[in-house]
């Protein structure tokens, strides 16, 4: 199996151009294999409801995905990497103390034509007991889940592979390293990338830190923290306030607030 998957990362690029996000948010151009199996966790992350005292729940316990694979490499490689994805939404519901349905089952549908009714260049679709996650209600829902507002982030503490950073996804990843395996041994993509090095302060971020999360509901950014092992706090007009481990309701973002990852810090801008 390790054999498989790592054969399948190297057709990272021959998957890329038959694979784009359906789901909200887009994948990129150069969407991986592992691209896509994010992509379908955050689609079913869309349809977790509150159900009061904290709790969340999932409204339905069947997932089907269809993934168009014109090609048996590229089914392969989505294979190789989607094999467990089952396990990887059931544990990014307990992590949103949302419950896992009793028959909690994910069917996964490969296709070697574009099905009718599928937009134009659409390659994924994922939807739960039959609704589509993630997908906007009317065309204007649509349009602005597009575009979410542009944000900045610039490194003040720590090394970084870039010091300014511009995003307009809806999430982004914070960590050490750009392609680490976060603390439960999972693939993570950080979009954010403190440097694996000597630097103190780089060695106080933990590889799957934190995440932004655009919310159209409140048109906000929102920070959560992933279960670091040193903290993540906001320094916003001379108060410290911190993001609890794990907290699924997270911490809206302003702009101008500086975002502590252990030693290592960011600030951030919006709009």
């Amino acid at each position: 199996m390790k054999r498989i998957v790592q054969h399948a990362r190297t057709l990272g690029d021959a998957v890329a151009g038959a694979v784009r996000r359906a789901v909200d948010p887009p994948l990129a151009a150069d969407a991986r294999p592992l691209d896509v199996k994010r992509a379908i966790v955050e689609a079913v992350e869309r349809r977790v409801e509150p159900a009061g005292g904290g709790r969340r729940v999932l409204s339905g316990d069947a997932v089907q995905v269809k993934v168009l694979a014109e090609h048996a490499e590229q089914r392969k490689a989505l294979e190789a990497v989607l094999v467990d994805v089952g396990d990887a939404i059931k544990v990014r519901l307990l992590e949103l103390q949302c419950r896992v349905p009793r028959r909690f089952a994910v069917e996964i549908t490969y296709l070697r034509r574009t099905p009718p009714g599928w937009d134009e260049g659409q390659r994924l679709a994922v939807s739960v007991n039959g609704h589509e996650a993630g997908a906007p209600a009317t065309r204007a829902a649509a349009e602005e889940a597009e575009s979410p507002p542009l944000l900045t982030i610039d490194v003040i503490r720590g090394q970084a592979a870039r010091r300014h950073f511009t995003f307009s996804e809806r999430v982004i990843r914070i960590g050490r390293s750009s392609d680490p395996m976060d603390e439960r041994g999972r693939p993570r993509v950080n979009d954010v990338a403190f440097l694996e090095n000597d630097c103190p302060e780089n060695r106080t971020v933990t590889r799957g830190h934190a995440v932004i999360r655009f919310d159209a509901r409140t048109c906000e950014y929102c920070l959560f923290d992933e279960g670091s092992a040193n903290g993540t706090r906001v320094l916003r007009s001379g108060e410290l306030i911190d993001v609890p481990r794990r907290d699924p309701v997270g911490l809206a973002l302003r702009s101008g607030d500086e975002v502590q990852l252990g030693k290592a810090a960011i600030r951030v801008g919006i709009g």
